[in-house]
């Protein structure tokens, strides 16, 4: 489907990849994407195939996996709309996707021609210098998931998951939607859905949150950060 959809093109214009694009450039870029459809569990590429695209979610949601030897699911990005996906790739020598990504829902992805927009950023050293700062971004923030992921116990990689998703502006009270499962959020922060369960309960027995389904009902952020100080 091409990429003609008013609601898509008004998220893409100002989507931090696009935003520094003049408008002969964007149209250059818009002029040979594409809206993908995809269904629940859909494959949309494979680790190891050559990265001749990346992607910015519209609707649904898209995880980033790897696989252990045994088959096992890891989880390594959880993705809703506005968000991108496989463009830092375009930048290695023989580009090839690190991780697989599909489709955990009925989803909308839109797809773009990374030679397309590398031939934008050689003739534009301003537009190359922006993408280079949101790249460094980027790695700062999967340098800290790392510490977070090896370094702090299932606790606190859980509350600062919960934190993440509260509004910046508010101490509380405060409800987040889950779109993930309870799977998908333990492959996600690394622990078991058992430990995840577990340690819910733990956090809704002390006050610090309300379960109801995939709704958590925060009362108090400072309440909830506390936690960080005392848990194991």
């Amino acid at each position: 489907m091409s990429l003609n959809d008013s609601n898509a093109l008004a998220g893409i214009r100002t989507h931090h990849l696009f935003a520094g694009l003049s408008p002969a450039q964007l149209q250059r870029v818009l002029s040979t994407a594409y809206i993908e459809e995809a269904e629940s569990g859909q494959l949309l590429f494979d680790r190891g195939q050559p990265a001749m695209h990346f992607y910015v979610v519209v609707e649904g949601q898209v995880n980033l996996v790897l696989y252990s030897k045994t088959g096992e699911e890891k989880i390594v990005d959880i993705l809703g709309p506005g968000q991108s996906f496989a463009e830092a790739v375009m930048f290695m020598s023989g580009p090839a996707y690190p991780v697989s990504a599909l489709s955990a829902s009925r989803a909308r992805i839109a797809k773009f021609s990374s030679a397309d927009y590398l031939a934008i950023l050689r003739e534009s050293p301003e537009t190359c210098l922006r993408m280079l700062g949101h790249l460094s971004q980027r790695l700062h923030m999967r340098i800290r998931e790392i510490e977070y992921l090896t370094l702090e116990s299932a606790t606190h990689r859980l509350v600062r998951m919960i934190d993440g998703r509260l509004p910046l502006d508010t101490d509380g009270p405060a409800e987040i939607q889950l779109q993930e499962s309870r799977q998908e959020i333990a492959s996600r922060l690394s622990m078991k859905p058992e430990t995840l369960s577990r340690i819910l309960r733990a956090l809704s027995d002390n006050g610090a949150i309300a379960v109801q389904g995939r709704t958590l009902q925060v009362p108090s952020r400072h309440r909830l950060l506390a936690l960080l100080d005392t848990a194991a």
